[in-house]
């Protein structure tokens, strides 16, 4: 069971769209499809329950990253044998037993619950997300989104000179869950936090600041993106929802420009 609450360095809770928001070149103008509408409904339904007073409670808090261990590929590994293999299969070894015993005890708290399945509503989570901080929807970050990942997220906001669409052009990979990790708080009180990875072509279109259209707009290429996104839970509360918490820093080995 994880004890560590305290903040790793290397969550990053600053606007997920800095890498596509440097390449604004304009684009057409962002498109819900029918699974984000059916989506958008439950997810911000299901914040509304911060106005029950233990809820708000419960979701609001932040207790830190659980795990910042992200297993490399067998192929991206150190050799077995060296010095430096051995100590990383010590600690891979160690965190596949945190891993398994994460996972049961999140499918104990949530009947039903499937890797899968969850990695597709995290992305779908994650675009509205996008999409909220394009246009700087404040009231619908501040439901998505952790309190200190809103918090940056609205300072950048405020910091820019425009607003933008934003769009999924395209899903490189399938998101898959590649952490999860739960705590216990009180004897009766445990959150889980669980890392998808994202992989996808966006693409974003600039707009006057608070204006509403894309008029002038150039059209933009679409802009590989990859993200290891964090959400958490408080998993012994039926009410709670999911919520973004943060994102990782991508893995060297896995990073886009490391593959090209």
């Amino acid at each position: 069971m994880a004890t560590n609450f305290g903040l790793r360095s290397n969550v990053l809770r600053g606007p997920l769209l800095r890498s596509v928001a440097s390449s604004l070149r304009g684009a057409q103008p962002s498109m819900h499809t029918p699974i984000q509408q059916l989506l958008r409904a439950p997810t911000l339904m299901s914040v509304r329950h911060h106005s029950h007073p233990r809820q708000e409670h419960f979701v609001a808090n932040e207790f830190g990253l659980l795990s910042d261990h992200i297993p490399a590929p067998w192929g991206k590994r150190p050799l077995p044998l060296s010095k430096e293999g051995i100590t990383s299969t010590k600690a891979d070894v160690v965190e596949w037993m945190r891993e398994v015993f994460s996972l049961v005890t999140l499918k104990w708290y949530l009947s039903g619950w499937k890797g899968a399945e969850f990695a597709q509503q995290a992305e779908e989570l994650y675009g509205l997300m996008n999409e909220a901080f394009a246009r700087g929807d404040l009231k619908s970050l501040n439901t998505i989104c952790f309190p200190n990942m809103y918090a940056n997220l609205k300072n950048e906001i405020k910091r820019r000179k425009v607003d933008f669409d934003w769009t999924k052009a395209a899903t490189v990979s399938a998101p898959k869950v590649v952490q999860i990790r739960t705590g216990r708080i009180t004897s009766d009180f445990a959150v889980g936090q669980v890392v998808v990875r994202v992989d996808q072509e966006q693409v974003v279109t600039p707009l006057a600041r608070r204006s509403v259209g894309t008029a002038g707009a150039k059209a933009a290429k679409p802009v590989h993106v990859r993200e290891y996104i964090v959400l958490q839970r408080v998993i012994t509360d039926p009410a709670s929802p999911w919520a973004i918490y943060g994102k990782l820093n991508v893995p060297e080995w896995d990073a886009i420009s490391a593959q090209k």
